[in-house]
């Protein structure tokens, strides 16, 4: 004789299919989320890595201008735009400083023209189409220290392209003696 042992009908281990559509609905939400936050995430890392560009070159145009004789060369790159050919030094050495200020940052174009010798002493640059304006004692841009025969505080501003604000950076050169 087999016995039989009696069988709840209903097992209470597991889930239901409605728990488990909850449950799938919960992830689904809390993935959406987290995906969101990739485009802002890597627009950030972009805008990061474009900031970093303007203000390494910002401060490279400075070591450059501070590479001059005081006076009167660096007064002579006031207003410098690396996109109006225009505003270039009339004479070297702070003619060569300003063109090869433009080389570095966005190379040929806007009717800067470079040749063979100036890459040749220049080097290849990795360009990235960022503009530079130059200002030095500036009333407006950037004032300078009145009446100090000795100082002059020079701006620079490098805006890239895509960033969504301008780097500007300054400092006070000083002739010592």
């Amino acid at each position: 004789m087999t016995r039989k042992f009696p069988r709840a009908l209903r097992d209470g281990r597991g889930f239901t299919l409605v728990e488990v559509l909850v449950a799938a609905m919960i992830l689904l939400v809390a993935l959406v989320g987290i995906a969101t936050m990739f485009p802002v995430g890597y627009r950030q890392i972009t805008d990061a890595g474009r900031m970093t560009m303007a203000v390494s070159g910002s401060r490279q145009i400075l070591e450059e201008i501070g590479s001059l004789p005081f006076d009167p060369n660096i007064a002579n790159l006031n207003n410098f735009d690396t996109t109006n050919v225009g505003t270039l030094p009339a004479a070297d050495p702070e003619r060569a400083v300003a063109r090869r200020i433009r080389y570095m940052l966005a190379g040929a174009g806007d009717g800067f023209t470079f040749d063979a010798t100036d890459a040749a002493a220049w080097g290849t640059p990795n360009t990235y189409g960022a503009r530079a304006r130059v200002w030095v004692n500036d009333a407006t841009n950037c004032p300078g220290p009145g009446g100090m025969p000795n100082l002059r505080r020079v701006c620079v501003t490098v805006t890239v392209q895509g960033l969504p604000t301008a780097v500007t950076v300054n400092t006070i050169i000083v002739r010592m003696f």
